[in-house]
């Protein structure tokens, strides 16, 4: 796959998905919903934040990192993308549960660290 393919499929599923997300919020009654309203609310809201984080992403490693290969870029982008939409999708899982403390917090950020951390120790060097 080209890269221009794969940012036009990247761009055009990350808008469906938010527009996934904003129907998920227009159209689901908070107080009426059972668990597959909020689990619509988190997947979509993760998808979309994924594909958003990893499109600029990879427009933010193109510009400052020009020693990496183009398709190291997208692979590291991507990864990075699902780590911080997870971040975000766990911050707000965590308030809506009444459980969003500096521990939790600490706990999920170190999570998520080893978790990057132990990617990037299996990781082939590549050599541009």
């Amino acid at each position: 796959m080209t890269l221009k393919k794969y940012l036009a499929i990247m761009t055009f599923a990350t808008l469906v998905c938010w527009s996934a997300w904003f129907a998920v919020l227009n159209m689901i009654d908070v107080s009426d919903t059972g668990l597959l309203g909020y689990a619509l609310f988190y997947v979509s809201l993760f998808l979309a934040l994924t594909g958003t984080f990893a499109v600029v992403g990879f427009f933010i490693r193109l510009v400052l990192l020009k020693q990496e290969l183009v398709f190291q870029k997208v692979v590291i982008a991507f990864r990075q993308a699902i780590f911080f939409a997870l971040l975000i999708d766990g911050l707000l899982l965590l308030a809506a549960r009444n459980l969003l403390t500096w521990y939790n917090v600490m706990f999920l950020v170190i999570g998520l660290t080893i978790a990057e951390f132990f990617m990037i120790s299996r990781q082939p060097r590549y050599r541009a």
